[in-house]
């Protein structure tokens, strides 16, 4: 956990202090922004391994060297893909959004102020970072409610926040709009992790076609990832209009199984297990492109 905020080594991040001692985001981000970062957002119906893959996706991307500073960002509240990545989390953004809530509900304008001046240094207290990536969890709220200002505030917050990276990887929900409320405005790729079966298909395809309609990715960045392979068994078929964004198949792997049921880090894979070696290759092709 990022306490001290002094420059972090790996990422080159360098902090401006508020009066209080805390860092201003605003200030130490705003003329260090790096325009030409590449937004990657992962998505999937539950089941079929997703967060499993997002580990070796930001595995792949750590070890690749062509990915620069590297911000992963677990916008799935179930907390799974820390496990997968062996880190443990104290702070998640749920609870700044909790603090945010509390400030605006108590009707002072003086809180809300205090809040809002510290918001950048509540979010960047919440990070994790690694020798090879940066971590963020976005975690869940305790007060569900719809308060658009609150969460527009603290999207912004993390988009300042992200800008400072050079490649940000977004393991999201089954669905899009969490990630695009939450988390970033804009997406540079979409990848969709399904399996095999018929209902994966149709997912699928239900997720090209709100990404087609609503803009959501640039025309071409939209991809797809079959996971959980086995030659023996047939695929369902696709339309024609889906299936030419086929990024990659990742066959079945028992290794990789048996360390995401016991829950060890899937970082510790090596390279020429078949799994990871599958999702390599897929992270390379991404990134020449």
């Amino acid at each position: 956990m990022l306490t001290s905020f002094t420059p972090l080594p790996r990422f080159g991040v360098h902090c401006h202090m508020m009066p209080d001692g805390a860092p201003h985001v605003h200030e130490r981000f705003g003329a260090a922004a790096h325009p030409g970062h590449r937004v990657i957002a992962v998505c999937g119906k539950g089941g079929v391994g997703k967060t499993a893959l997002s580990a070796l996706m930001t595995t792949a991307l750590a070890r690749s060297g062509h990915a620069g500073r590297l911000l992963v960002i677990d916008a799935d509240p179930a907390f799974g893909l820390a496990i997968a990545l062996g880190l443990q989390t104290e702070r998640s953004l749920g609870a700044v959004r909790d603090e945010l809530l509390a400030a605006a509900q108590s009707g002072s304008a003086e809180a809300e102020r205090d809040m809002a001046e510290r918001l950048d240094y509540l979010v960047f207290e919440s990070l994790v970072e690694t020798d090879d990536f940066a971590f963020l969890a976005m975690g869940r709220s305790r007060d569900l409610g719809c308060y658009c200002s609150v969460n527009d505030l603290l999207r912004d917050a993390v988009e300042l926040l992200a800008r400072e990276f050079d490649t940000i990887v977004i393991d999201g929900e089954a669905g899009l709009e969490q990630v695009n409320r939450q988390v970033v405005a804009a997406l540079d790729d979409l990848i969709v992790v399904t399996d095999g079966s018929n209902r994966g298909a149709r997912t699928v395809e239900t997720l090209w076609d709100m990404a087609a309609e609503n803009d959501l990715v640039p025309h071409g960045h939209f991809h797809m990832i079959l996971n959980r392979q086995v030659p023996a068994l047939p695929v369902a078929s696709l339309r024609a209009d889906v299936a030419p964004h086929l990024l990659g198949s990742v066959p079945a792997d028992d290794d990789l199984a048996a360390a995401d049921r016991e829950q060890r880090p899937l970082t510790d894979l090596l390279s020429d297990n078949a799994a990871y070696a599958a999702v390599e290759a897929a992270m390379a092709h991404l990134l020449s492109h």
